[in-house]
């Protein structure tokens, strides 16, 4: 997902065309892996269970494996945004001193 080209050689333009679509991406990984992994630890630990009256170990571990992948891959993706929204105010502040002198 990482662009050939570093972010400051970018133009602001492609720049926030980029984070806009970052930002679409995490908010589809929050609506798809990330409340599909948190509600299935959460049906596993309710007091009303659904699949069974009790869980075993090995399905609860599983479920909160997946919670701490899913909760992984939402820190890289934030991370990653936040990299790029930091070259765009960067690019902005430059421009802005470029434009005052």
């Amino acid at each position: 997902m990482i662009t050939e080209r570093p972010f400051r050689r970018l133009p602001l333009r492609d720049l926030m065309t980029d984070a806009e679509k970052r930002t679409r991406d995490l908010v589809e990984h929050f609506n798809i892996a990330w409340l599909n992994h948190v509600a299935d630890l959460h049906d596993l630990s309710r007091p009303v269970r659904k699949r069974s009256h009790y869980p075993t170990l090995h399905a609860l571990q599983n479920a909160l494996l997946k919670v701490i992948q899913a909760n992984d891959e939402t820190r890289k993706l934030i991370d990653y945004l936040a990299q790029e929204l930091n070259e765009i105010l960067q690019h902005a502040q430059r421009e802005q001193l470029a434009r005052r002198i």
